[in-house]
């Protein structure tokens, strides 16, 4: 399947630096520079027709457009979009905010598409069952399956925190991500909306089919909408979580289409708000709880840590080791380890027992 000629895209925004005044106790303390997240706008063109112009945080632009054109119902498949185009805005020479999207139909056509869109999917003017219903007779229930462990859900929270490069340094981006059924990351991408992070992502999906298949899960850094699980739906992708808590339409429109819907994701236990089929129990293995890259690194350099120490580290510090672990760096992972398990616990992680030797 042939993807859309993406032209001229904009580089993904590593943060702004701004002055900021630092106060302490109310009276000032220092000024200094600081990295914010950077969010600008982008004027979205279907065949030279301006459509809509949304804030995101630049950086995989080509994503956002293919998967909010998906979830509005705009198109179905990649090969719909023939050439993404981004150009300078006239008012804004600095800034290649203005993209304008080749899709194979008509301006009538997509209007009409955008309409019927409107129609199945916006709460405004209707109750939530009469959305959910017409929503779902556009897109009908997913088929059973796949399963997946709780334990391997329970530690997504941590491998989308050592993805977030610029959420470690602006503290102001949502996340999303998707994983297979192994927990494996295949994509994960970050914005200053939560929507716009999973339009990047599922727009990865349709545009890299042969990677994309491979999506069983989705994650959100917050919490799960209406909005969230629908345009899951709308990619098929059976398991949505967050790592705040869902909302009552999310929960109902994951019941009725049959989704899977897990929420506070956090601290090594999860709340399965809807398809608890796909959800199975909790292995014996006592060290599942932590990431495997993390396990094998931990075995390298003879340091264990329990489930305790484990959820006493923040979700960034926890993010950081499971980087430092994917990066082959054992000795900083070692000294990071140690020292901030001392600062949450007041304990250094304790030495792995030395296996006897076979005479």
């Amino acid at each position: 399947m042939p993807k859309p000629t993406v032209v001229r895209e904009p580089a993904r925004a590593l943060g702004a630096d701004v002055r900021v005044l630092r106060l302490q106790s109310g009276a000032a303390d220092e000024q200094r520079t600081d990295a914010v997240a950077v969010e600008e706008p982008l004027e979205i063109r279907l065949n030279g027709w301006c459509w809509t112009i949304t804030m995101r945080t630049p950086g995989d632009d080509a994503d956002l457009v293919v998967g909010l054109l998906t979830s509005e119902g705009v198109i179905t498949r990649a090969d719909e979009v023939e050439r993404i185009m981004f150009t300078r805005h006239p008012d804004e020479p600095d800034l290649a905010n203005v993209v304008d999207v080749g899709v194979r139909h008509s301006i009538d056509e997509l209007r009409a598409r955008l309409t019927r869109h409107q129609v199945t999917s916006a709460s405004c003017g209707l109750c939530g069952a009469s959305t959910i219903e017409t929503l779902t007779r556009e897109h009908p229930p997913l088929d059973a399956g796949p399963t997946v462990a709780a334990a391997t859900i329970a530690r997504l929270p941590d491998l989308l925190a050592a993805a977030q490069p610029v959420f470690r340094a602006t503290g102001g981006l949502h996340a999303a991500a998707l994983f297979d059924v192994d927990g494996s990351l295949l994509v994960a991408r970050e914005d200053i909306g939560r929507h716009n992070a999973t339009d990047k992502v599922l727009g990865w999906r349709l545009r890299h089919r042969g990677a994309g298949k491979a999506a069983a899960m989705l994650l959100v850094s917050g919490r799960a909408s209406f909005e969230i699980v629908q345009k899951a739906l709308v990619a098929r992708v059976p398991i949505v979580t967050a790592v705040s808590a869902p909302s009552s339409m999310a929960v109902a429109l994951a019941v009725r289409s049959g989704m899977t819907l897990a929420g506070f994701v956090r601290g090594g236990s999860v709340n399965v708000y809807a398809g608890a089929d796909r959800v199975t129990a909790r292995t014996d293995d006592s060290l599942e709880f932590i990431p495997r890259a993390v396990r094998t690194v931990l075995d390298a350099v003879a340091l264990k840590i329990s489930l305790v120490d484990w959820q006493a580290l923040t979700l960034a510090e926890r993010g950081r080791l499971v980087a430092l672990a994917a990066d082959a760096r054992p000795h900083d992972f070692a000294r990071y380890l140690t020292e901030r398990t001392i600062a949450r616990t007041g304990k250094a992680p304790r030495p792995l027992a030395k296996r006897s030797q076979a005479p």
